[in-house]
Protein backbone atom coordinates (compact mmCIF):
# COMPACT_ATOMS: atom_id res chain seq x y z
CA UNK A 1 0.00 0.00 0.00
CA UNK A 2 3.05 2.27 0.01
CA UNK A 3 2.39 3.05 -3.65
CA UNK A 4 -1.17 4.23 -2.87
CA UNK A 5 0.07 6.31 0.07
CA UNK A 6 2.62 7.99 -2.18
CA UNK A 7 0.00 8.68 -4.83
CA UNK A 8 -2.31 10.31 -2.28
CA UNK A 9 0.55 12.39 -0.92
CA UNK A 10 1.76 13.44 -4.37
CA UNK A 11 -1.65 14.53 -5.67
CA UNK A 12 -3.29 15.81 -2.48
CA UNK A 13 -0.51 16.69 -0.06
CA UNK A 14 -1.94 14.22 2.46
CA UNK A 15 0.10 11.27 3.74
CA UNK A 16 -1.99 8.63 5.52
CA UNK A 17 -0.31 6.70 8.31
CA UNK A 18 -2.51 3.67 7.76
CA UNK A 19 -4.73 2.59 4.88
CA UNK A 20 -7.66 0.23 5.38
CA UNK A 21 -8.83 -1.51 2.22
CA UNK A 22 -12.52 -2.38 2.32
CA UNK A 23 -14.67 -3.24 -0.72
CA UNK A 24 -11.89 -1.96 -2.99
CA UNK A 25 -11.92 1.45 -1.28
CA UNK A 26 -8.98 2.83 0.69
CA UNK A 27 -10.02 4.45 3.96
CA UNK A 28 -7.71 6.48 6.21
CA UNK A 29 -7.70 9.18 8.87
CA UNK A 30 -5.61 12.33 8.60
CA UNK A 31 -5.73 15.19 11.12
CA UNK A 32 -8.77 13.57 12.78
CA UNK A 33 -10.69 13.59 9.50
CA UNK A 34 -11.78 10.44 7.70
CA UNK A 35 -11.10 10.05 3.97
CA UNK A 36 -11.89 7.53 1.24
CA UNK A 37 -9.80 7.04 -1.90
CA UNK A 38 -11.85 5.19 -4.49
CA UNK A 39 -11.69 4.05 -8.09
CA UNK A 40 -14.32 5.76 -10.25
CA UNK A 41 -16.89 3.40 -11.76
CA UNK A 42 -19.07 6.10 -13.27
CA UNK A 43 -18.58 7.32 -16.86
CA UNK A 44 -15.88 9.97 -16.78
CA UNK A 45 -18.18 12.38 -18.65
CA UNK A 46 -20.43 12.43 -15.56
CA UNK A 47 -17.74 13.43 -13.10
CA UNK A 48 -17.71 17.20 -13.66
CA UNK A 49 -21.50 17.30 -13.28
CA UNK A 50 -21.29 15.22 -10.11
CA UNK A 51 -18.53 17.40 -8.70
CA UNK A 52 -20.56 20.57 -9.37
CA UNK A 53 -23.58 18.95 -7.74
CA UNK A 54 -21.40 18.00 -4.78
CA UNK A 55 -20.27 21.61 -4.36
CA UNK A 56 -23.85 22.85 -4.62
CA UNK A 57 -25.05 20.43 -1.95
CA UNK A 58 -22.19 21.32 0.39
CA UNK A 59 -22.81 25.05 -0.12
CA UNK A 60 -26.41 24.39 0.90
CA UNK A 61 -25.21 22.65 4.10
CA UNK A 62 -26.38 19.22 2.93
CA UNK A 63 -24.48 16.43 4.63
CA UNK A 64 -22.56 14.55 1.90
CA UNK A 65 -19.01 13.35 1.38
CA UNK A 66 -16.87 16.13 -0.06
CA UNK A 67 -14.89 15.50 -3.24
CA UNK A 68 -11.38 16.93 -2.84
CA UNK A 69 -9.63 18.49 -5.83
CA UNK A 70 -6.11 17.25 -6.55
CA UNK A 71 -3.06 19.44 -7.18
CA UNK A 72 -4.12 19.74 -10.83
CA UNK A 73 -7.42 21.24 -9.66
CA UNK A 74 -9.29 18.17 -10.94
CA UNK A 75 -11.84 16.01 -9.08
CA UNK A 76 -10.31 12.85 -10.57
CA UNK A 77 -6.78 11.48 -10.53
CA UNK A 78 -5.49 9.32 -13.38
CA UNK A 79 -3.34 6.39 -12.23
CA UNK A 80 -2.31 4.01 -15.01
CA UNK A 81 -5.46 4.89 -16.97
CA UNK A 82 -7.67 4.26 -13.95
CA UNK A 83 -9.45 7.21 -12.37
CA UNK A 84 -9.78 7.84 -8.64
CA UNK A 85 -11.45 10.36 -6.34
CA UNK A 86 -10.55 11.41 -2.81
CA UNK A 87 -13.46 12.19 -0.52
CA UNK A 88 -13.69 13.69 2.93
CA UNK A 89 -16.30 11.90 5.05
CA UNK A 90 -18.39 13.83 7.57
CA UNK A 91 -20.69 11.14 8.98
CA UNK A 92 -20.58 7.77 10.71
CA UNK A 93 -20.56 5.85 7.45
CA UNK A 94 -21.00 2.46 9.12
CA UNK A 95 -24.58 3.14 10.23
CA UNK A 96 -27.28 1.35 8.28
CA UNK A 97 -29.53 3.31 5.92
CA UNK A 98 -32.89 4.33 7.37
CA UNK A 99 -36.05 5.89 6.00
CA UNK A 100 -35.15 9.12 7.81
CA UNK A 101 -31.79 9.31 6.02
CA UNK A 102 -33.36 8.78 2.60
CA UNK A 103 -35.94 11.48 3.24
CA UNK A 104 -33.18 13.83 4.40
CA UNK A 105 -31.34 13.57 1.07
CA UNK A 106 -34.52 13.78 -1.00
CA UNK A 107 -36.19 16.64 0.85
CA UNK A 108 -32.97 18.65 1.16
CA UNK A 109 -32.42 18.63 -2.60
CA UNK A 110 -35.85 19.57 -3.92
CA UNK A 111 -34.54 22.86 -5.27
CA UNK A 112 -31.02 21.77 -6.18
CA UNK A 113 -30.23 22.11 -9.88
CA UNK A 114 -27.80 19.87 -11.71
CA UNK A 115 -26.55 19.08 -15.19
CA UNK A 116 -29.07 17.26 -17.39
CA UNK A 117 -26.52 14.49 -17.93
CA UNK A 118 -27.62 13.17 -14.52
CA UNK A 119 -31.33 13.01 -15.44
CA UNK A 120 -32.90 9.56 -15.11
CA UNK A 121 -36.61 10.36 -15.06
CA UNK A 122 -37.51 9.06 -18.53
CA UNK A 123 -38.43 5.72 -17.00
CA UNK A 124 -40.50 4.35 -19.84
CA UNK A 125 -37.77 4.79 -22.48
CA UNK A 126 -35.16 3.24 -20.18
CA UNK A 127 -37.43 0.33 -19.30
CA UNK A 128 -38.40 -0.30 -22.92
CA UNK A 129 -34.72 -0.48 -23.87
CA UNK A 130 -34.10 -2.96 -21.05
CA UNK A 131 -37.02 -5.12 -22.16
CA UNK A 132 -35.68 -5.22 -25.72
CA UNK A 133 -32.35 -6.35 -24.32
CA UNK A 134 -33.88 -9.07 -22.16
CA UNK A 135 -36.13 -10.34 -24.94
CA UNK A 136 -33.13 -10.64 -27.25
CA UNK A 137 -31.46 -12.91 -24.69
CA UNK A 138 -34.29 -15.31 -23.90
CA UNK A 139 -33.22 -17.97 -26.39
CA UNK A 140 -29.52 -17.59 -25.59
CA UNK A 141 -29.73 -18.04 -21.83
CA UNK A 142 -31.95 -21.14 -21.83
CA UNK A 143 -29.17 -23.73 -21.65
CA UNK A 144 -26.89 -21.96 -19.19
CA UNK A 145 -29.50 -20.32 -16.96
CA UNK A 146 -32.67 -22.45 -16.98
CA UNK A 147 -34.22 -20.75 -13.91
CA UNK A 148 -33.81 -17.26 -15.34
CA UNK A 149 -35.10 -18.46 -18.69
CA UNK A 150 -38.23 -19.96 -17.10
CA UNK A 151 -39.24 -16.80 -15.25
CA UNK A 152 -37.94 -13.99 -17.45
CA UNK A 153 -41.18 -13.63 -19.41
CA UNK A 154 -43.15 -13.10 -16.20
CA UNK A 155 -40.92 -10.20 -15.13
CA UNK A 156 -40.83 -8.72 -18.63
CA UNK A 157 -44.63 -8.80 -18.50
CA UNK A 158 -44.61 -7.05 -15.12
CA UNK A 159 -42.28 -4.46 -16.61
CA UNK A 160 -44.65 -3.91 -19.53
CA UNK A 161 -47.44 -3.28 -17.02
CA UNK A 162 -45.23 -0.71 -15.26
CA UNK A 163 -44.42 1.01 -18.57
CA UNK A 164 -48.08 1.35 -19.55
CA UNK A 165 -48.94 2.52 -16.04
CA UNK A 166 -46.29 5.25 -15.99
CA UNK A 167 -47.22 6.42 -19.49
CA UNK A 168 -50.75 7.08 -18.25
CA UNK A 169 -49.47 8.80 -15.09
CA UNK A 170 -47.22 11.19 -17.02
CA UNK A 171 -50.29 12.60 -18.78
CA UNK A 172 -51.91 13.68 -15.50
CA UNK A 173 -52.23 17.40 -14.94
CA UNK A 174 -50.79 17.39 -11.43
CA UNK A 175 -47.59 18.20 -9.58
CA UNK A 176 -44.63 15.82 -9.75
CA UNK A 177 -41.56 16.44 -7.63
CA UNK A 178 -37.90 16.02 -8.56
CA UNK A 179 -34.80 15.80 -6.40
CA UNK A 180 -31.47 14.04 -5.96
CA UNK A 181 -31.81 10.25 -5.82
CA UNK A 182 -29.64 7.16 -6.19
CA UNK A 183 -29.60 4.59 -8.97
CA UNK A 184 -30.56 1.97 -6.45
CA UNK A 185 -31.10 1.79 -2.69
CA UNK A 186 -30.24 -1.39 -0.80
CA UNK A 187 -31.88 -1.52 2.62
CA UNK A 188 -28.88 -3.44 3.96
CA UNK A 189 -26.30 -0.88 2.87
CA UNK A 190 -24.80 1.86 5.03
CA UNK A 191 -24.59 5.63 5.07
CA UNK A 192 -21.29 5.61 3.20
CA UNK A 193 -23.21 4.77 0.05
CA UNK A 194 -26.20 7.03 0.74
CA UNK A 195 -24.04 10.16 1.08
CA UNK A 196 -21.63 9.17 -1.70
CA UNK A 197 -21.45 12.01 -4.28
CA UNK A 198 -20.80 9.64 -7.20
CA UNK A 199 -23.98 7.69 -6.50
CA UNK A 200 -26.34 10.60 -7.21
CA UNK A 201 -28.79 11.00 -10.08
CA UNK A 202 -31.68 13.40 -10.70
CA UNK A 203 -35.14 11.84 -10.76
CA UNK A 204 -38.66 11.85 -9.38
CA UNK A 205 -38.68 12.15 -5.61
CA UNK A 206 -40.37 8.77 -5.15
CA UNK A 207 -37.61 6.77 -6.85
CA UNK A 208 -35.46 6.21 -3.75
CA UNK A 209 -38.31 5.29 -1.44
CA UNK A 210 -39.81 2.79 -3.88
CA UNK A 211 -36.46 1.06 -4.41
CA UNK A 212 -35.83 1.06 -0.66
CA UNK A 213 -39.19 -0.59 -0.05
CA UNK A 214 -38.60 -3.22 -2.72
CA UNK A 215 -35.21 -4.02 -1.24
CA UNK A 216 -36.68 -4.13 2.28
CA UNK A 217 -39.40 -6.52 1.14
CA UNK A 218 -36.92 -9.03 -0.23
CA UNK A 219 -34.84 -8.62 2.91
CA UNK A 220 -37.91 -9.81 4.85
CA UNK A 221 -38.72 -6.52 6.55
CA UNK A 222 -42.15 -5.12 7.42
CA UNK A 223 -42.52 -2.79 4.46
CA UNK A 224 -46.09 -1.78 5.17
CA UNK A 225 -44.90 0.10 8.25
CA UNK A 226 -42.26 1.87 6.14
CA UNK A 227 -44.87 2.88 3.55
CA UNK A 228 -47.24 4.16 6.23
CA UNK A 229 -44.51 6.20 7.90
CA UNK A 230 -43.33 7.67 4.61
CA UNK A 231 -46.74 8.89 3.46
CA UNK A 232 -47.59 10.14 6.95
CA UNK A 233 -44.48 12.32 7.24
CA UNK A 234 -43.91 13.52 3.66
CA UNK A 235 -45.96 15.58 1.24
CA UNK A 236 -46.65 13.36 -1.76
CA UNK A 237 -48.92 14.62 -4.53
CA UNK A 238 -51.50 12.33 -6.13
CA UNK A 239 -49.33 12.12 -9.26
CA UNK A 240 -46.24 11.32 -7.21
CA UNK A 241 -48.21 8.58 -5.42
CA UNK A 242 -49.07 7.04 -8.78
CA UNK A 243 -45.45 7.33 -9.90
CA UNK A 244 -44.51 5.55 -6.69
CA UNK A 245 -46.97 2.76 -7.45
CA UNK A 246 -45.73 2.45 -11.03
CA UNK A 247 -42.17 2.19 -9.76
CA UNK A 248 -43.25 -0.50 -7.31
CA UNK A 249 -44.67 -2.45 -10.25
CA UNK A 250 -41.33 -2.40 -12.04
CA UNK A 251 -39.26 -5.51 -11.10
CA UNK A 252 -35.85 -3.85 -10.82
CA UNK A 253 -35.02 -6.37 -8.06
CA UNK A 254 -35.22 -9.26 -10.56
CA UNK A 255 -33.42 -7.49 -13.40
CA UNK A 256 -30.55 -6.38 -11.13
CA UNK A 257 -30.04 -9.95 -9.99
CA UNK A 258 -30.39 -11.18 -13.56
CA UNK A 259 -27.46 -9.00 -14.63
CA UNK A 260 -25.33 -10.20 -11.73
CA UNK A 261 -26.02 -13.84 -12.60
CA UNK A 262 -25.43 -13.43 -16.33
CA UNK A 263 -22.12 -11.72 -15.58
CA UNK A 264 -21.14 -14.65 -13.34
CA UNK A 265 -21.06 -12.52 -10.20
CA UNK A 266 -23.81 -14.50 -8.50
CA UNK A 267 -25.10 -18.07 -8.41
CA UNK A 268 -28.30 -18.58 -10.39
CA UNK A 269 -29.93 -20.26 -7.39
CA UNK A 270 -29.97 -16.88 -5.60
CA UNK A 271 -32.83 -15.75 -7.80
CA UNK A 272 -35.11 -18.25 -6.05
CA UNK A 273 -35.39 -15.87 -3.09
CA UNK A 274 -37.20 -13.48 -5.45
CA UNK A 275 -39.21 -16.04 -7.39
CA UNK A 276 -40.47 -17.71 -4.20
CA UNK A 277 -41.88 -14.39 -2.99
CA UNK A 278 -43.57 -13.38 -6.26
CA UNK A 279 -47.11 -14.16 -5.05
CA UNK A 280 -46.48 -12.36 -1.76
CA UNK A 281 -45.19 -9.36 -3.70
CA UNK A 282 -48.33 -9.34 -5.84
CA UNK A 283 -50.36 -9.20 -2.61
CA UNK A 284 -48.22 -6.28 -1.45
CA UNK A 285 -49.01 -4.40 -4.66
CA UNK A 286 -52.73 -4.92 -4.06
CA UNK A 287 -52.37 -3.75 -0.45
CA UNK A 288 -50.45 -0.62 -1.49
CA UNK A 289 -53.10 0.22 -4.05
CA UNK A 290 -55.84 0.05 -1.42
CA UNK A 291 -53.73 2.06 1.05
CA UNK A 292 -53.08 4.86 -1.46
CA UNK A 293 -56.68 4.98 -2.65
CA UNK A 294 -57.80 5.45 0.96
CA UNK A 295 -55.24 8.22 1.59
CA UNK A 296 -56.19 10.28 -1.44
CA UNK A 297 -59.91 9.57 -1.31
CA UNK A 298 -59.96 8.48 -4.93
CA UNK A 299 -58.97 5.42 -6.84
CA UNK A 300 -55.35 4.74 -7.62
CA UNK A 301 -55.68 2.75 -10.88
CA UNK A 302 -54.61 -0.85 -10.47
CA UNK A 303 -53.35 -3.50 -12.87
CA UNK A 304 -56.30 -5.62 -13.97
CA UNK A 305 -54.77 -9.03 -13.33
CA UNK A 306 -53.72 -8.10 -9.79
CA UNK A 307 -56.84 -9.12 -7.91
CA UNK A 308 -57.37 -10.42 -4.39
Amino acid sequence: MIFVKNIIYYYYGVFPNELILKNNIYFFIYNNTKYAFEKVKKPIVDIDALYNLNRSMINNNILVHEIILNKENSPITNINNNYYVLMEIHINSNLRISLHDICYINNSTLYIKCNSILNRYDWTSLWEQKNDYFESQINEIGNNFPILSSYLNYYIGLSENAIMYIKSVIKLNDISTFCINHRRIDSNSNLFYLYHPLSFIYDYKVRDISEYIKSSFFNNENVYDIITEYFKNNYVSYKDAMLFYGRMLYPSYFFDMYDEIINNNLSESKVNMIINKSTEYERLLIKINTFLSNIYGKTIPRVDWLVE
